[in-house]
């Protein structure tokens, strides 16, 4: 589904199974953000070709965070430049672990050949900011594309409503100073990891506002 020129989304709407929605950001670096669980990724293979996009063009993948409804599928390419926040990576190799083993799920078995830390990431001619945002996980990332004010949250930003904070190194302090952190944007789009996408800067300033009232007051 276009949404802008070069940003295309693929929202999982399906109730009987959890997955992540999956963004594909076109260009000189064809980009794909959180591709999901290995077994469901046909939805985003098939999305893509009805907008008539290969998969097999994509030559980055990013991961918001390293839970199993996001990251799984990263193994299924080749000879792509796979990033993940730092601290993500590190909490890969220990206790995040465990929600794998928990879920029945693969972990990554490659190594991940970006590590991000807060600042820009290039990709070809877009710039992203890259904005640390602990809470649901230890090393959450979101990605910020200023110049189309459009924010990619991950789990820690939804349509009223935020990622939990009862698994493997969540916080739910954390995860409100990283909220406020983002409310300071202006944010045309919101893409999150899950549920529908919120449109217009009025819109997506009143989402911080009821959350930050009714989830941390």
């Amino acid at each position: 589904m276009r949404i802008l020129d070069d940003l295309y989304v693929y929202p999982w709407t399906s109730m009987r199974e959890n997955n992540t929605n999956t963004v594909f950001i076109d260009g000189p670096v064809p980009t794909l953000i959180d591709p999901g669980h290995t077994h469901l990724f046909n939805h985003v293979i098939e999305g893509m070709a009805q907008d008539g996009l290969n998969i097999e063009k994509v030559r980055c993948v990013v991961c918001t965070h390293g839970h199993p409804d996001h990251i799984e599928a990263v193994d299924r390419f080749e000879g792509v430049v796979r990033a993940i926040g730092a601290t993500e990576y590190m909490y890969l190799q220990q206790e995040g672990k465990d929600l794998f083993t928990a879920t029945g799920c693969q972990p990554p078995r490659k190594p991940f050949d970006i590590l991000l830390k807060e600042g820009l990431l290039n990709l070809g001619d877009k710039e992203f900011l890259v904005i640390p945002t602990p809470g649901h996980s230890p090393g959450s990332i979101c990605l910020y594309w200023e110049k189309e004010k459009v924010l990619f949250s991950g789990d820690t930003l939804f349509y009223m409503g935020v990622g939990r904070t009862d698994l493997y190194g969540g916080n739910l302090e954390m995860l409100e100073k990283s909220l406020q952190t983002l409310a300071r944007l202006e944010i045309e789009y919101l893409i999150p990891g899950h549920g529908q996408m919120l449109k217009g800067r009025s819109a997506a300033q009143r989402n911080f506002e009821v959350i930050l009232e009714e989830f941390f007051a």
